[in-house]
């Protein structure tokens, strides 16, 4: 086991009780989400917050709001990011100019359903996103990126749907995975929606992450701490799909007590993912490798396990972000701190 210690911590200027829910890469930067819904960005190096968004950014009319997603794009692009939130809206912004005025937005009509999942296919300007159960619809939307809607799936779903995610390499691939139990894979190049439906997963239980380990693969992460991979169903119909993997409840078997993510690492090609999970009575979080073995088969763990000792103390572990370049781990959590961490040695 590895063990890394906290280098650098910080309420990045956050009002006492705010939860921090998403950390992403913007070039030189880091870009995070809170829970006083603003958008900050951050400093690597100590951590100090470069520039905040002056007022909330996904806030309505009746002050119902909150922003539950962020995605930034690859080293390309890096002033722009992407965020949506309880207001029913996505907006892209430009951090060249600021957080007063989002460059585009994106809603459908007159709705108001809060947006829960988001993500963006840059090879085909799209982004995409996942709404809240309202009545009896959950939607799937994809927009282009002048805002112009290209397809939405309104029957697919029949609760919220917490994770969308489009294919690394193929395209027209969407996963999109809900609190119904369902993994759903659509071929947006099919404009019926129950043709375009490629592949169902039943996973079982509420889906709290899912998406693409690599071009073949795909994982599946409940709220109640299961943990399964998938293979990707062949566009040939009569090839027959194998069994799943398996994992079951990666509480009792990695002596955890919650499970934070699957971080994604090189899913062009055979792919390794990390699970991330934490205790918050013995205060640690580890980080755990999910890849293919010698056998062939996907498995969790081994001797190259990574401990970031004291985690957030008796608090969750809300969002890791892993910088490869400078071996240092961030965390935010339910502490309102933002950590650092590199190795003990």
């Amino acid at each position: 086991m590895l063990l890394f210690n906290p280098t650098l911590s910080s309420t990045i200027n956050s009002p006492s009780g705010t939860y921090h829910y998403t950390l992403s890469r913007l070039s030189s930067h880091l870009a995070t989400i809170s829970s006083d819904d603003r958008i900050r960005i951050l400093d690597p190096s100590n951590l100090s917050v470069v520039t905040t968004s002056p007022s909330p950014v996904h806030n309505d009319v009746d002050n119902n709001g909150g922003v539950t997603c962020l995605k930034s794009l690859d080293e390309n692009e890096p002033n722009i990011l992407f965020t949506a939130g309880r207001d029913g809206t996505a907006r892209l912004w430009d951090v060249r100019v600021g957080f007063e005025t989002a460059v585009r937005s994106f809603k459908k009509g007159s709705s108001r359903a809060a947006v829960l999942s988001l993500d963006v296919c840059k090879t085909r300007g799209l982004v995409g996103v996942g709404t809240e159960l309202t009545g009896t619809s959950a939607e799937v939307i994809v927009w282009d990126l002048e805002g112009r809607e290209k397809m939405s799936y309104v029957e697919s779903h029949n609760d919220d749907v917490t994770q969308l995610a489009f294919h690394p390499t193929t395209p027209h691939l969407l996963l999109s995975g809900s609190t119904d139990g369902l993994i759903n894979i659509y071929n947006m190049t099919i404009t019926e929606e129950d043709d375009a439906l490629h592949q169902v997963i039943n996973h079982g239980s509420s889906i709290h992450h899912a998406g693409f380990l690599s071009s073949e693969a795909i994982y599946g992460l409940s709220h109640d701490e299961t943990l399964s991979v998938y293979k990707l169903a062949d566009e040939r119909e009569e090839v027959e799909e194998p069994q799943p993997v398996v994992f079951g409840d990666v509480r009792g078997r990695l002596g955890c007590e919650y499970a934070v993510d699957v971080l994604l690492r090189g899913r062009e090609s055979s792919g390794t993912g990390i699970l991330v999970v934490g205790s918050h009575s013995e205060g640690w979080v580890d980080l755990h490798s999910l890849k293919v073995g010698g056998d062939g088969k996907w498995g969790i763990g081994g001797e190259d396990v990574v401990r970031l000792v004291g985690g957030h103390g008796e608090e969750i572990v809300r969002c890791l972000y892993l910088d490869d370049a400078s071996a240092t781990v961030f965390t935010g959590g339910e502490d309102g701190l933002i950590k650092a961490w590199r190795p003990a040695s």
